[in-house]
């Protein structure tokens, strides 16, 4: 059997909070969705960003664990880009300890990095991202920003009343994401 190249194979996203939830909807993602064979998981973590620490990195955010993109500035392009500094071999240490100096960042990272070991366990090829802000902003953003084919994300459910005021990531998702979103009730898994 020959091996597919990774830019042939379907780029799956999936939204990851780190709650229990977000774990279920892993496992059921890897068993009911996910192809070894023929799809590339993409692992996106988003963290509030607060303004103190935006201030120290001198409005850059941190991204990619890995990967090559080109760098993005906070608010580049009239707010269109993502907030995050896509990562290099050259710059790797420097991301890193801006996340680790971050509250949520090193849980995050750790995380995030846990999960694509157990997908090299599997054979799954992935990547991991930390996004800082706003999931419902960044999320979209980034499926517009990437390749990305299909979007997983869960819902927590809130209801009507609550998602009025508090607002739905995958709601956002939905309406905004230029790819197929799968929107899992937490629910059903």
């Amino acid at each position: 059997m020959t091996s597919i190249s990774i830019t042939d194979k379907r780029r799956v996203a999936l939204a990851y909070d780190g709650s229990e939830d977000a774990r279920k909807l892993f496992d059921w993602s890897l068993k009911n969705i996910i192809r070894p064979e023929s799809d590339h998981l993409i692992l996106l973590s988003a963290i509030q960003r607060h303004e103190k620490s935006m201030a120290s990195s001198g409005g850059l955010s941190l991204g990619p664990l890995s990967g090559s993109e080109k760098p993005e500035v906070a608010g580049d392009e009239a707010g269109k880009s993502l907030p995050m500094l896509s990562t290099s071999p050259s710059r790797f240490s420097t991301a890193m300890t801006e996340a680790d100096k971050h509250p949520q960042g090193p849980t995050a990272r750790e995380r995030l990095e846990s999960m694509a070991k157990h997908l090299s366990t599997l054979k799954i090829s992935s990547e991991e991202h930390i996004l800082w802000g706003d999931a419902k902003v960044l999320i979209p953003r980034f499926t517009q920003h990437h390749e990305v084919d299909l979007l997983i994300v869960g819902s927590r459910g809130l209801g009507a009343v609550k998602s009025v005021f508090l607002g739905s990531v995958s709601d956002k998702c939905v309406h905004e994401c230029p790819c197929p979103v799968l929107v899992v009730r937490n629910t059903t898994i």
